[in-house]
């Protein structure tokens, strides 16, 4: 619940997000307004005050871009804990295919970067030896480098932020060693300030300042951390006199950072680079590349700090590689570099000298190779300071290198100043939407590979939706249904036996009148055979009967995906194991199954097949055929008898023979025919009797109560198991589901926030493009 509700709370934060990246370009407060560039415009000549109202207007443009720009970025690791920033891999495709033969192989692999036609957010990173056990601290280890990169970059913005709403304009002095760079500032300023023989002996930053700025007090104000220097605080530098700068400058036994040098420029305003009366400038003497590591890594941060870059060359050494790297890395931000090429007097080809610098330039800096006549200049900064120092006007080449940098850091500030701006947001809104890109498509690819997902799943869940609606949700009624049906056939079965017991006599043979009382007692014991027989046999079908209903039920689910464990509760034999013990099978006859010897228990007296009535039935029946019997054949006799006794009357005594022979042979006839009608007497009383015991012990409703509960029984044990399995696999496929479409839900979202980033980095870089810095006419 917890995880859910941070989600949710994850999601509110996204859609406000999305609303801050949909927000219009911020309008610049008027606190950002110079009062006394302002002042300057109104004391300025038409032209030059045209020139300012440029300059103002397109500078709050690119300040608004830059606070747009930095709400993208801002906004892109706001929600890093969630969408991760991903760098750009080049084809998702062919990395996946790769990935999984390394997984395969077990083999180490390189994976290459989509990152080319990145600027400012490129990485440079070559993963080697790239294996699945590596895996995750790799991604994480680009994703945390992608992340401080991004930070880098918004602080940055934050820097270009406050550089151009400073009205000063700073300009770097730089290059490699001994290229000239203290002369060249000397030479600006008309006199030494600067120590030239340093060798490689600048410990530290030279920054020229006028000295009205530190109320016309020449001085050196030595200081530790720059950023927190205030020239009211003397807490925040260490003051030292002008006379003492090279003594300060070369031993720096103190390591001073920065040297903020106030001096005066006697010279006209029309004259002076330092003292112009429109721009407040410094000029800023750096130490040489190469020096050491630590401060060619401050000279490469201060870069970024600066409006103007003058990169000095040693004409006899051309570019070094620092010096290409430095350019290059410049280049990305400034576009466009003054580069001056210094001890040209003393190349013995000139023009062959030329070409060839040029022509690095070209592939180092092509904006800046673009507009050569302005930018690249090949003079002697030593040579020229030399002559001023004789009070010479100095050398052409130098007056137009100082005429060129007068006009690109004064009359065009819009494209020395503010250029740098422009082009490092072109640069960093072309890659943030790079990189939005590829995660958008990143989104849509796994919204893809989720939908599959979900559309994989979705016959197997439809599937066990059905099992589950017409088989878990309605396990009693199908029990219900089989019990009822066993129910049935059972009270029918053994209700028709009982109902028809006297058609199983005939299986039972007799033997006579003499075997009469053994005939009654073996068809009593047939009869309660079958009793228990079919008894039994309704038991067998109720077993059967479960069993195919678990078949059924095995059968619904056989095109569903189940876990083995759970099919296999679904076995008709398990029901047999249930159902197939003695106790389950043993019919009830006497309502105690547990009583084997329930038939001899049952006597079979004379009584109970003669009573009263039926011995009156007997005497009606087989008296008078006796009395006729023993009549004739005492009648014969007597009359025989007495015939004798009075003489011989042969018609008389054959007559009376006659009629007792008569009489006795109705009389044997008569009985005969009584005797033979015994076995229906016999198998009528019999088959009473027990339909009678049957009736009484309630055989029928006892063993379809007893089967039915059974199969009832038997059934839910085995369903019910299943039941609660099922529903279990039914639950975590639900769960299943339900996590696809929340990742699904999620990586809309990601896609959406990607694609309003790309979108609005689009819309800022077309506004960043119609920023004209070349054109200083009035805006209207």
């Amino acid at each position: 619940m917890q995880q859910q509700i941070q989600t949710e709370d994850n999601i509110s934060s996204l859609k406000e997000n999305l609303q801050e990246v949909e927000k219009p370009i911020v309008r610049i407060d008027s606190k950002f307004a110079s009062d006394s560039v302002t002042d300057l415009i109104a004391n300025d000549k038409g032209d030059d005050k045209s020139i300012q109202d440029v300059f103002m207007e397109r500078r709050n443009l690119l300040l608004g871009l830059i606070n747009g720009t930095k709400t993208l970025l801002t906004n892109m690791r706001a929600n890093r804990n969630n969408w991760p920033v991903q760098y750009p891999i080049k084809s998702n495709n062919e990395i996946n295919k790769k990935t999984d033969d390394i997984l395969k192989k077990g083999t180490e692999e390189n994976i290459n970067f989509d990152d080319d036609n990145l600027e400012v957010l490129r990485l440079n990173l070559k993963v080697e030896n790239y294996t699945d056990s590596m895996a995750t601290a790799w991604d994480n280890a680009i994703i945390a480098h992608l992340d401080s990169k991004i930070l880098e970059s918004t602080r940055h913005l934050e820097k270009l932020y406050m550089r151009i709403s400073d009205t000063s304009s700073k300009v770097l002095i730089t290059g490699d060693l001994n290229a000239g760079k203290s002369t060249f500032v000397n030479a600006i300023l008309r006199k030494t300030v600067v120590p030239q023989d340093q060798q490689p002996c600048t410990a530290g930053f030279c920054e020229v300042v006028d000295a009205k700025n530190n109320d016309g007090i020449e001085e050196i104000h030595a200081i530790d951390d720059p950023e927190a220097y205030n020239r009211e605080d003397p807490s925040t530098f260490t003051r030292f006199e002008l006379d003492h700068l090279k003594q300060v400058v070369t031993e720096n036994a103190h390591q001073f950072t920065l040297f903020k040098i106030y001096c005066q420029d006697d010279r006209t305003e029309e004259e002076s680079l330092l003292n112009n009366g429109v721009v407040d400038i410094s000029l800023i003497d750096s130490p040489g590349l190469n020096i050491d590591s630590l401060k060619t890594t401050a000279l490469f941060a201060q870069q970024e700090e600066i409006d103007v870059i003058v990169f000095m060359v040693n004409a006899e050494n051309h570019f070094t590689l620092s010096g290409k790297q430095f350019l290059t890395n410049a280049g990305k931000e400034k576009g466009y570099i003054f580069i001056v090429i210094n001890r040209f007097d003393q190349i013995e080809e000139p023009e062959r000298c030329k070409r060839d610098i040029l022509s690095q330039i070209e592939k180092i800096s092509p904006k800046t190779y673009a507009d050569a006549d302005n930018l690249v200049h090949f003079v002697s900064a030593k040579k020229t300071l030399q002559e001023h120092k004789k009070g010479n006007h100095g050398t052409k080449e130098f007056d137009d290198l100082e005429s060129c940098l007068r006009t690109f850091v004064l009359e065009k500030r819009c494209k020395s100043k503010l250029n740098p701006a422009k082009v490092y947001l072109e640069n960093i809104l072309k890659d943030i939407k790079s990189i939005s890109e590829y995660n958008k498509q990143l989104e849509i690819e796994k919204i893809k590979t989720i939908q599959e997902k979900i559309d994989g799943e979705m016959p197997n869940y439809y599937n066990l939706k059905s099992v589950k609606e017409e088989v878990s949700d309605d396990i009693d009624r199908i029990i219900d249904s089989t019990s009822s049906k066993v129910q049935a056939y059972t009270k029918d079965y053994l209700g028709r036996f009982v109902k028809e017991l006297e058609r199983y006599s005939l299986e039972v043979e007799y033997n006579g009148f003499i075997y009469a009382w053994k005939y009654a007692n073996e068809l009593r014991n047939h009869l309660y055979q079958l009793a228990a027989k079919r008894a039994r046999y309704c038991a067998k079908f109720g077993q059967k009967s479960a069993a195919e209903c678990i078949e059924h039920v095995k059968n619904m689910i056989k095109d569903v995906e189940i876990d083995e464990s759970i099919t296999s509760v679904l076995d008709p034999t398990n029901v047999d194991s249930i159902m197939g013990d003695e106790e389950y099978l043993a019919p009830k006859i006497n309502g105690n199954t547990k009583d084997k010897n329930i038939i001899k228990a049952i006597s079979l007296e004379f009584s109970d097949f003669f009573d009263l009535e039926d011995q009156l039935e007997l005497v009606k029946d087989y008296l008078p055929s006796f009395a006729m019997l023993a009549s004739g054949i005492y009648g014969y006799h007597k009359l025989a008898g007495q015939l004798i006794s009075v003489g011989n009357r042969i018609g008389i005594e054959n007559i009376a023979k006659g009629c007792f022979i008569a009489l006795g042979i109705a009389g044997l006839g008569s009985l005969t025919y009584a005797i033979s009608n015994m076995k229906s007497t016999i198998e009528h009383k019999v088959t009473q009797k027990v339909r009678n015991h049957l009736r009484t012990i309630e055989y029928v409703d006892n063993n379809v109560d007893r089967i039915s509960k059974n199969t009832r029984r038997s059934l839910r044990v085995v369903l019910w198991d299943f039941h609660n399995q099922f529903s279990k696999t039914f639950e975590s496929t639900i769960k299943k589901r339900e996590e696809y479409e929340h990742e699904q839900r999620m990586a809309e979202d990601a896609k959406e926030f990607f694609a309003s980033i790309s979108r609005r980095s689009e819309e800022l870089r077309n506004v960043v493009n119609t920023v004209d810095l070349e054109n200083t006419t009035k805006i209207h």
